[in-house]
């Protein structure tokens, strides 16, 4: 190992021990884990599918590891923490932060940290695979087979889910439909949610304006292939409900014009392309 050069690893509850008899210990073991299928990946992360059979049962896990982070990732998540930590520290803190407040995510089981000379080198955070279908996933399958009730039903728990996320101080910049996630199997008893991609993640924050930029990155990521005006006005109308009048309109504008500022950029029609795991580093 290089001089300066050194390697954390955390485990969560008994996670340790699984892994140990997978041959998982090191850093190294993890990070350069030879059998894992990459599913996502850009220039400073990607997103490895890990799945092993022990005793007959079956485990998936999702492995995303960061390399090379820029200084500004470095300075923001020691802003996001409070101390000096890593990519992969942000998702750990952001994940069990969700939990214990109710919100569910992916369950985080190991974290891993190189640093050299206490700055960060690389990281990987490895999470079960999270029970449920991507909600893009869902409405591409399922969504011209709904009554106009039933997709209200599923975008007022959207609203509610979002609502509360705001009401605990959480913005989340990476609110888009394809990190959202549907518990499928008591759909219209109990329309849960649970949400990923916890990398930009802020808690302790109750910026209106951060809130607005939130809701006009979901109403984006909703395209007019499935989803009408009265959609997006039905889903905002929903998530506004904390807001009097005058903090609605103000609101709307901002959402409105940072929409039409993302549109012009791109639309997310590319985004209803991909798989789900790929979204996670997009």
């Amino acid at each position: 190992m290089t001089l300066g050069t050194m390697d954390k690893i955390v485990f969560a509850d008994s996670w340790e021990p699984y892994f140990a008899g997978l041959g998982l210990k090191t850093f190294d073991d993890f990070y350069e884990y030879a059998d894992a299928n990459t599913v996502g990946k850009n220039h400073r992360r990607n997103v490895q599918r890990l799945a092993f059979d022990t005793d007959g049962n079956r485990c998936t896990f999702f492995m995303k590891r960061f390399q090379s982070p820029h200084f500004k990732d470095m300075v923001a998540a020691c802003r996001t923490c409070g101390r000096p930590t890593t990519q992969a520290g942000v998702e750990w803190h952001n994940a069990r932060y969700l939990l214990d407040n109710g919100i569910v995510t992916y369950e985080p089981v190991c974290m891993g940290e190189r640093t050299r000379w206490g700055l960060e080198r690389n990281s990987f955070f490895v999470t079960r695979e999270l029970e449920g279908e991507c909600l893009r996933d869902f409405v591409i399958n399922n969504w011209y087979g709904l009554d106009r009730s039933r997709q209200e039903q599923i975008l007022a728990a959207v609203a509610q889910f979002v609502r509360t996320l705001h009401q605990l101080g959480i913005v989340f910049p990476d609110l888009y439909i394809w990190h959202l996630f549907l518990r499928t199997e008591r759909l219209w008893d109990d329309c849960q949610l649970s949400i990923i991609d916890l990398h930009r993640m802020t808690a302790g924050m109750r910026s209106q304006r951060r809130q607005a930029r939130d809701l006009s990155r979901l109403c984006w990521s909703m395209v007019p292939k499935y989803f009408d005006d009265d959609h997006k006005e039905f889903l905002l109308e929903t998530c506004l409900l904390d807001f009097n009048v005058s903090q609605r309109n103000a609101l709307r504008g901002v959402i409105a014009r940072y929409e039409a500022t993302l549109n012009k950029r791109h639309t997310a029609d590319r985004y209803y392309g991909k798989k789900a795991s790929q979204l996670q580093s997009a």
